[in-house]
């Protein structure tokens, strides 16, 4: 297993869930927020009768309805190397979430902080750690996640499943015999849809070429 220091190249020809087989390091970086944190944006339920329904309207809700494509844009931001992109990026998603999961995300993402520390060539990353560090910005997990899977060369797909991973096994924590997310509401489904939106059928675009 490869540890945080280390910069790891995903290879964008290798299947999705071969890639994911070999992100072993990205699941054990991820385990302190797993470990530490009562949720991150979506609430833990209090029985797991209440998983599946919760986090269908969390996909629905939450991530398809702007969660995702914040985290889509700071993957780009960082890679653009804008920093303060990143903070204004960070009260996009600060105003998307209640004050409860405001406190969750930036606890999760400082937490996340801390774990890659000694990293090296943190680029944008370390620049960002250092308005936390000031207080320029809070560090919320929205930002901080994709900038770190920026860094470590991971797939804007990747970057999308490991958070929805983060966020399902961090509610499923103590809960036991929870299968995992299935049909359109799957971890790699929604990751894939997030960037590849539906596309107009061929029918409304005749139409619409035709209007104009």
């Amino acid at each position: 297993m490869k540890d945080a220091g280390s910069i790891v190249s995903v290879d964008a020809g290798v299947s999705l869930d071969e890639q994911a087989h070999g992100l072993d390091w990205v699941h054990w970086l991820l385990r302190g927020v797993r470990q530490q944190c009562e949720g991150v944006v979506l609430e833990r339920p209090a029985t797991k009768a209440q998983m599946h329904t919760r986090w269908r309207a969390f996909v629905r809700e939450r991530f398809e309805r702007g969660l995702g494509a914040v985290l889509i844009e700071a993957w780009h931001t960082t890679a653009q190397r804008d920093g303060p992109g990143l903070i204004q990026l960070e009260t996009t998603w600060s105003k998307m979430l209640t004050p409860d999961e405001a406190q969750r995300s930036a606890l999760a993402g400082q937490l996340l902080l801390q774990r890659t520390h000694g990293a090296r060539y943190q680029g944008v990353l370390g620049h960002f750690r250092e308005d936390v560090e000031s207080g320029k910005a809070e560090g919320h997990i929205g930002i901080v996640w994709p900038a770190l899977a920026h860094l470590f060369q991971l797939s804007p797909v990747i970057m999308l499943s490991e958070y929805l991973r983060l966020e399902w096994e961090t509610a499923v924590r103590d809960l036991d015999g929870v299968a995992a997310p299935f049909g359109s509401s799957a971890i790699v489904k929604v990751a894939a849809r997030a960037l590849n939106p539906v596309n107009v059928s061929p029918r409304v675009l005749h139409r619409q070429q035709r209007l104009g």
